[in-house]
């Protein structure tokens, strides 16, 4: 079944019911009878939705992406892509519960979390792990900065209306699908985006950043994007890293398909941007808090640096 923004637009309500959790479950390159089985386990999720519920995700997801703005995850489609997510991760594990317990009992209001990033599928498999984790109460509570192109195609649609996602505009270095913007209107997107942020922390929020920007082609970690350190400059702000590790092998750069692989969260102990001096003093040692946490082979090359 080939599912688009439009035709979605004209199906049913019964039509959704009926064919959603098969076009889901065709997404992960497994066995027809897997497959079907997983569609099956989907399929008992959506019969237990109202018409109302399916009414809901269908307007969330036709509508997602719409203006620089935050978009709340849909329940359905939240219960839905957990289930879909928990057969993909296989093995799952996460390192740092204490650093997550404590980042999270801290004084601080203004919290976030800092992320490598290796594919589409990185905030889905963040997501999924914790919640298997036991850790769905924290998961509920992220808020990924997202650019344009994560609403773009029907799956990563599909797949962002699960999350909290802040639609922002991309630095103009790595900008992609999201038309022509002058450098005003992207210096006043990004101002509004860092104080709805603030507004989202104190509200209890938890903002997920990936300060490189866009997905490593190789795998190691990338310099951080100067512009990333807006969000470390707000006041009062704790920084929680996370070194995730599986992303590319779930969702392969050119993928159309996910992919059954190991997903790895490991957590390390906060730390304050503003204890650092410098103008880029916090971005750097995010950065390198960041590159301990990682594995050998996605470690950042010691001749890069930290900040471009």
């Amino acid at each position: 079944m080939e599912l688009t923004i439009d035709t979605l637009a004209a199906l049913p309500i019964s039509t959704i019911r009926s064919t959603l959790p098969a076009w889901i479950a065709s997404h992960l390159d497994v066995a027809a009878p897997e497959q079907a089985g997983l569609a099956e386990q989907l399929a008992m999720i959506v019969a237990s939705a109202t018409d109302e519920d399916i009414a809901a995700l269908r307007n969330t997801f036709l509508h997602a992406g719409e203006g620089w703005r935050l978009h709340p995850a849909d329940p359905l489609a939240r219960s839905v892509t957990r289930a879909y997510m928990a057969a993909v991760v296989q093995p799952w594990q996460l390192e740092g519960e204490g650093h997550v317990r404590a980042f999270c009992a801290s004084s601080s209001a203004r919290r976030l979390i800092v992320c490598n990033h290796l594919s589409y599928t990185d905030t889905q498999a963040t997501d999924a792990v914790m919640a298997l984790t036991g850790h769905a109460a924290v998961a509920d509570r992220l808020v990924a900065i997202a650019g344009p192109k994560v609403y773009t195609e029907p799956w990563r649609r599909m797949a962002a209306i699960a999350l909290n996602t802040r639609k922002t505009a991309q630095s103009s270095m790595v900008a992609s699908e999201q038309g022509s913007l002058s450098p005003r209107e992207l210096a006043t997107i990004a101002l509004e985006t860092i104080a709805d942020c603030e507004r989202l922390m104190d509200a209890g929020y938890i903002v997920l950043l990936y300060p490189e920007g866009t997905r490593s082609r190789d795998g190691r970690l990338q310099p951080f994007l100067r512009a990333a350190a807006r969000y470390l400059a707000i006041p009062g702000v704790e920084v929680l890293p996370l070194a995730q590790t599986g992303g590319d092998a779930v969702f392969p750069l050119g993928a159309s398909l996910m992919q059954r692989a190991p997903v790895s969260l490991r957590f390390g102990p906060s730390l304050t941007p503003a204890a650092f001096p410098g103008k880029w003093g916090g971005l750097e040692s995010t950065h390198a808090a960041l590159a301990q946490l990682l594995p050998p082979e996605h470690r950042p090359r010691p001749e890069g640096p930290a900040v471009a």
